[in-house]
């Protein structure tokens, strides 16, 4: 009996201490570089001054669960700094080639890493490669500047876009305000002359005309090595290609990009501005989930971004998945383009406060999906000057309606047939197409109107909780498509209920005449 009972008691301990090592967390200080393990006893961050000291380390398997470079590093070869001139004779059409200078904060295994205070000139780099698990990046308080850079505040990245070994969590601690700001990381890899004759059938001429593509290369790659490489997935056009042209090329373009799929969640709020491009994109999936957590996202592109992930097999649409508390996602008046939320896969938006404002200067929507919309939930509204169409499979009502163009600062009030007022928004920009979604949409047909005197609570444009309207001009609009101007929570049910009107009405009609044609008979 004791044996047993000891048995169990050291069972006990056992799973004890594996679900401890499960949740232990490391807490960073962004200020000072320091991190714990319990909040009492603080270590420095190992920080690596050189390549060779950081490669020891690296080939004797070594390397601590979160470090400090001066560079990013993908396992194969790094930091260099070379000129043309290595791979191309004609040394007269040199171009720079500049190494990536930030301060890098890496996390190397899996985990939670608990993030706290500021830091200016850094990023944050997350390597997945090879790791089984779960990472979640705690932020309590952040302030994350690459200082203009031009790279991610928060890179996650993976030379396999579709690796799901390793799940990345982003999330908030409630309470708190976290700001992160950064976008654009370009990497390529040049092929050395010395390899020509084996990429002959990719290469012709002698014109660097392509090179003025390219304002930063970040490290040289050979044969060998460019099956491995972190950055270079993506071919460039056959077509366009001459010798000496980057063969292989890679962009991460977001404030915070990730290469494999992204999860944001917390109760507290996170504000992510872009410098370059992107606000957060991602070669994977995004969610963000849980129902709560305040997001702003500020882009010179659009605001919110999954990629079709190109592979051997096939290409793999990428999806968005949006519930929060609130989510505004608005894409500068002076970037060239630019859609609020664009999903080369599916959109769908389960609930949130959802605020999606597209680039007015060109042809971009607030929300954009290749694969299809879906509104379940939520309050949304949406402005650019191109639209996508919703599924009609979506369970929340939504407005969608066009215009020739609405100026900027326009107030625009929203009416059900008894001239009740539903809602009323402000824009801030022009826009051509309007979407708002809301539980309160329950008629078939909506008014709208422009000018007039309001009062009630603004957030973003939008007001609700109206006390007061008057005033006003009815808008003329148009819908977009064939779709109504309230789509129908469910599209079977209402042509169901079509279906049995009109054979009601046939049979009805069919029973009118045969009865007076009896009734003359008769008579």
């Amino acid at each position: 009996m004791k044996k047993i009972l000891l048995s169990v008691l050291l069972l006990l301990v056992s799973f004890g201490s594996v679900v401890n090592a499960k949740t232990t967390t490391t807490y960073i200080n962004l200020e000072d570089l320091t991190y714990s393990t319990n909040q009492k006893d603080t270590k420095s961050i190992k920080e690596y001054e050189s390549y060779d000291e950081f490669l020891k380390d690296y080939q004797s398997n070594s390397l601590p669960s979160i470090y400090i470079t001066n560079f990013l590093f993908d396992g194969v070869s790094t930091v260099k700094t070379p000129d043309l001139d290595d791979f191309i004779e004609n040394d007269s059409n040199d171009t720079k080639i500049d190494a990536l200078k930030i301060k890098v904060i890496n996390v190397n295994a899996v985990g939670n890493y608990e993030f706290t205070g500021e830091i200016k000139g850094a990023m944050l780099a997350v390597n997945t490669n090879g790791l089984k698990g779960e990472i979640n990046l705690i932020l309590n308080g952040v302030t994350l500047d690459t200082d203009s850079k031009k790279a991610p505040a928060i890179y996650v990245y993976n030379k396999d876009k579709t690796y799901t070994d390793c799940k990345v969590t982003i999330s908030t601690v409630s309470g708190t305000k976290n700001y992160l700001e950064g976008g654009k990381l370009k990497k390529v890899s040049l092929i050395g002359t010395d390899e020509y004759d084996t990429y002959s059938q990719y290469y012709s001429g002698d014109s660097l005309t392509n090179y003025q593509k390219y304002s930063s290369y970040y490290g040289i790659y050979t044969k060998d090595e460019i099956q491995n490489i972190l950055f270079a997935t993506v071919q460039s056009d056959q077509e366009d290609l001459r010798d000496g042209d980057p063969y292989y090329f890679y962009k991460a373009s977001g404030a915070v990009s990730s290469d494999i799929d992204l999860y944001f969640e917390g109760e507290g709020f996170l504000q992510v501005t872009s410098k370059n491009k992107e606000g957060i994109e991602t070669k994977g999936n995004l969610s963000f989930t849980g129902g709560k957590g305040d997001y702003v996202i500020f882009a010179e592109d659009d605001c919110l971004n999954t990629t079709t992930a190109n592979t051997m097999d096939q290409n793999i649409h990428n999806d968005i998945v949006i519930d929060v508390s609130s989510l505004l996602a608005s894409v500068s008046i002076d970037a060239d383009e630019g859609d609020a939320i664009d999903s080369n896969g599916t959109l769908t938006i389960n609930g949130g406060k959802i605020y999606a404002f597209a680039n007015p200067n060109s042809g971009d929507a607030g929300l954009d999906s290749q694969k299809g919309t879906y509104i379940n939930g939520g309050t949304i509204i949406a402005t650019g000057n191109m639209a996508d169409a919703i599924s009609n499979e979506s369970k929340q009502n939504y407005l969608f309606a066009s215009f020739n163009t609405v100026a900027s600062d326009t107030l625009i009030a929203i009416k059900d047939p008894d001239d009740q007022l539903i809602a009323a928004f402000q824009t801030s920009r022009k826009i051509q197409n309007l979407l708002y979604s809301s539980p309160d949409l329950k008629a078939k047909s909506y008014k709208l109107y422009t000018g007039g005197m309001i009062e009630g609570e603004e957030e973003n444009g939008l007001y609700t909780n109206i006390q007061s309207y008057s005033g006003g001009e009815e808008l003329s609009y148009r819908n977009i498509g064939s779709m109504s101007q309230v789509s129908s929570t469910n599209s079977f049910g209402i042509l169901l209920i079509w279906i049995v009107e009109i054979v009601l009405f046939v049979g009805l009609s069919t029973f009118y005449i045969i009865r007076k044609k009896r009734s003359v008979n008769a008579s």
